[in-house]
């Protein structure tokens, strides 16, 4: 008697349309768009032809060869001169080997018979064998080998089935096979289309399944990697469906996948009630199993080779071995990174639209992929306890790592417990950089965001709520030069500034840097554009601010200007008593201490009170004095000024907190007074440079 033979091979047919649904006109599989030459194709690519007029001359150098024809369900192989369709194989044999199909002379259909014919066999069957195989599907040319084995599959004979798949959908039928043992390993050799990419493989892969039922088994990705598992457990003396069922548990876990809640889904659409095991699966179905198994085929996928997805699936294999955990950190992150880069640009729908091509369903895979993020970063499950908690990346492994919440060298991506969905996801701009603020602390607070530090945000008393600053709300100044320019005719204005860019030298003879004449005068000539007009100008009696007025006036072109000392220019104005002053600069810096006392009134021994102070300097020196003047003047200061005047004019929301947001105002940065024929009075911060802070 045979101990294990094939009696004959049969093939599901393969519609038409599905393959031309994954071709272009030019023969190449078509994934939705153009083809990018950039990228290498398959040598499989190059044996599908448009149609049978475009098959190449079948001589003794193709004489074997099978091609593809778009429209035809079946290859043709070239065979003694002519194409041949792979349905007409009477004269011929199929073989297939390193994934690809070869027309041989006419051989026997029986597989290979060892051992006794004496032999007496217990066990066994007489079955039809069929299923499918994917990583994608394979394609033809893919050769399937069932082997015979033990339960425990700690040996297998060298008994086997071989066949070909002749189609693109991964199909494979044995018509029948005669086995001793109810227990089988099926392994499929070939090339597949590749669900990330949309392309046929560069290379063929080798996937396996180990099955005790298996008139239906499917080969899959997830069959493959707990193969090593089942073998070790049943070493073990665990049932084979015991151990089956505990690997295919451990290796969805080990994706962050929920079984208690996969199993409680259906799953056969024939009436069965019971577990589907991994060979049942199909990662194009509808179900929540196909969507689980397909974003685990992705995921190992990746951007991966061939060869890399390979040595990660079997690097798993084994790491779920020995106790069905998945411990290599370093897999888990480079997957989680790549799904990262997927949702961000939404990429999912690249995925979506080669499955589409294909002709095939897909399931929805992406909350798995999703679900996966935070077992490898090492998050905590997103609960009610923790929904709207904002997090990071501290894996060093990661190209997402952050050094902590607010270092952004190395990323900006953060992540947040959605209320909602109660999963991880990344956060949002405004999520992540306002994250902790609570409420604001008075009413158009400006904050620098946590993790974008080039975004602002402001708070709403109102709303109660932070929203994004407009770039004016963010800076908190208006370019000098549109102020001017948008000036009412019966307007009067007194732009009161810091000096330009200064040396080292910090005393009364300190001058301005090259730079610093060059920014005033620069300011002066974008005046001179929209400025038909003379101006006045005052400064303290420092060189620096002296300078500064003059480069402006200058740069404006004007000559015979005013140019006076103004005492209440002084960048001393606000100090009550200069010892106890200094000696709290001393200590902690003049930055801190000026913007401390002006938008807090901090120091009131040493400073005067800021609003009677800073009325004194805006209505008994300035306007006090504008009849002198003329319809537009500039006062030249100092920092020490400016920052307590901007905190007054602005009622504390100009963005020059230093002991708070280390923002300082720039050179050339102010307030403009603005007065009206009427005699009220409105202040603008405004800026000289690009920016108002420092």
């Amino acid at each position: 008697m045979k101990k294990f033979g094939l009696t004959a091979i049969g093939f599901a047919a393969f519609g038409a349309s599905l393959w031309m649904a994954g071709c272009g006109s030019d023969g190449n599989p078509s994934n939705g768009g153009d083809i990018d030459p950039s990228q290498p194709i398959s040598l499989l690519d190059t044996l599908t032809v448009p149609s049978a007029a475009n098959l190449p001359a079948c001589d003794a150098s193709r004489e074997g060869r099978a091609f593809f024809v778009q429209n035809e369900n079946l290859p043709r192989l070239c065979v003694k001169g002519s194409w041949r369709s792979a349905a007409d194989s009477t004269d011929f044999s199929i073989t297939c080997s390193d994934g690809f199909l070869h027309a041989v002379d006419k051989i026997s259909s029986t597989g290979t018979t060892v051992g006794s014919a004496d032999t007496v066999f217990v066990e066994g069957f007489v079955s039809p064998i069929s299923g499918i195989a994917q990583k994608g599907p394979f394609v033809f040319g893919t050769s399937v080998t069932i082997t015979e084995a033990n339960k425990e599959f700690n040996t297998e004979t060298y008994q086997k089935a071989e066949g070909c798949i002749l189609t693109n959908d991964g199909r494979y039928t044995f018509n029948e096979v005669h086995s001793n043992s109810n227990c089988v390993k099926i392994r499929a050799t070939g090339f597949y289309r590749n669900e990330v990419t949309g392309r046929v493989s560069n290379n063929p892969i080798t996937l396996a399944a180990k099955t005790c039922s298996p008139e239906h088994a499917n080969v899959n990705i997830l069959t493959h990697i707990t193969i090593p598992r089942i073998e070790q457990l049943t070493m073990n003396h665990i049932d084979f469906a015991e151990a089956k069922a505990q690997a295919e548990r451990e290796a969805f876990a080990a994706f962050g996948i929920d079984t208690v809640m996969l199993y409680s889904q259906p799953y056969f659409t024939d009436g069965r009630t019971d577990k589907p095991v991994a060979e049942d699966l199909d990662m194009f179905g509808n179900s929540e199993y196909s969507a689980a198994l397909f974003a685990i085929s992705a995921m190992i996928q990746g951007e991966r080779s061939e060869n890399d997805m390979m040595n990660l699936a079997n690097n798993l294999a084994e790491d779920l071995k020995g106790d069905g955990t998945w411990n290599d950190q370093n897999w888990k992150i480079q997957i989680a990174d790549w799904i990262v880069g997927l949702d961000t640009l939404w990429k999912y729908n690249d995925i979506r639209n080669n499955v589409s091509s294909w002709g095939m369903s897909i399931p929805n895979f992406e909350r798995y992929m999703r679900a996966f993020i935070p077992i490898a970063y090492g998050f905590e499950p997103c609960t009610d306890a923790n929904a709207g908690q904002v997090t990071y990346v501290n894996q060093g492994q990661s190209a997402l790592f952050a050094n902590d919440y607010e270092h952004a060298d190395h990323s900006r991506v953060r992540f947040i417990c959605d209320a909602n969905s109660k999963e991880w996801r990344i956060a949002q701009p405004i999520e992540k950089d306002t994250a902790g603020f609570g409420p604001g602390e008075y009413d158009k607070e400006v904050r620098e965001g946590r993790v974008n530090h080039d975004n602002y945000y402001i708070f709403e008393t109102a709303t109660n709520a932070w929203r994004v600053a407009t770039p004016q709300e963010a800076d908190g100044f208006t370019d000098l030069v549109e102020v001017y320019a948008n000036l009412k005719s019966d307007e009067k204005a007194v732009f009161i500034i810091r000096h330009s860019e200064r040396t080292d030298d910090t005393g009364p003879n300190g001058h301005l840097t090259s730079n610093g004449k060059t920014y005033a005068r620069n300011l002066g000539t974008r005046l001179a554009a929209v400025a038909k007009e003379d101006f006045y100008y005052g400064y303290s009696g420092y060189t620096r601010t002296q300078e500064t007025c003059e480069e402006i006036a200058i740069g404006k072109g004007q000559v015979g200007y005013t140019l006076n000392i103004l005492p209440y220019m002084d960048g001393a104005w606000y100090i009550k008593d200069e010892a106890t002053a200094n000696n709290y600069i001393n200590a902690e810096g003049g930055w801190v201490v000026f913007s401390k006392y002006g938008f807090t009134g901090a120091y009131p021994d040493a400073f005067y009170d800021l609003e009677t102070r800073s009325e004194e300097l805006l209505k008994n020196n300035i306007l006090a004095n504008l009849p002198a003047m003329k319809r537009v003047n500039v006062m030249c200061t100092h920092d020490y000024l400016v920052v307590p005047l901007l905190a007054y004019t602005t009622n504390g929301h100009a963005n020059v907190r230093y002991y708070e947001k280390w923002r300082w105002v720039n050179y050339l940065s102010g307030v403009a007074m603005i007065i009206s024929a009427d005699g009220s009075v409105r202040y603008v911060p405004v800026k000289g440079l690009e920016s108002g802070t420092m």
